[in-house]
């Protein structure tokens, strides 16, 4: 019987593989975080809204449904992050950092990455 957390896993990732968007990787999350980071630094004149609603959605995205699982399923969630939670912009840092750190990574899916990237951070005891 396969466990909860290779369930949960699978059933947050399935959907992102069969989205409109299953070629999207890690070099595309990359840019768009990126960009994302440079809008919270320094907001650039022209910034590209579309990139940074998707990378932030996608940290609210992941990063709501862990929670959910962390309440419902307390040891099978992904990853176990703080008490008081991880606003956007810090889950954002994580996964560029990631990203940067795993360069050999990046022709997975986003989805995966983003969700490696919270469990190398906040790993459950």
């Amino acid at each position: 019987m396969m466990n909860y957390k290779k369930t949960l896993f699978w059933a947050l990732i399935l959907p992102l593989v069969f989205s409109a968007q299953a070629n999207a990787d890690g070099n595309e999350l990359l840019q768009k975080c990126n960009k994302a980071v440079q809008f919270m630094d320094n907001p650039p004149k022209n910034p590209d809204f579309g990139s940074i609603g998707f990378c932030l959605g996608m940290m609210q995205g992941i990063t709501n449904l862990n929670s959910v699982y962390e309440v419902r399923l307390s040891d099978e969630a992904l990853f176990c992050g703080p008490e008081d939670g991880i606003n956007n912009g810090q889950a954002t840092r994580i996964v560029v950092k990631y990203l940067k750190d795993n360069p050999q990574a990046l022709h997975q899916h986003e989805g995966v990455l983003a969700i490696a990237a919270f469990m190398d951070a906040y790993p459950c005891d």
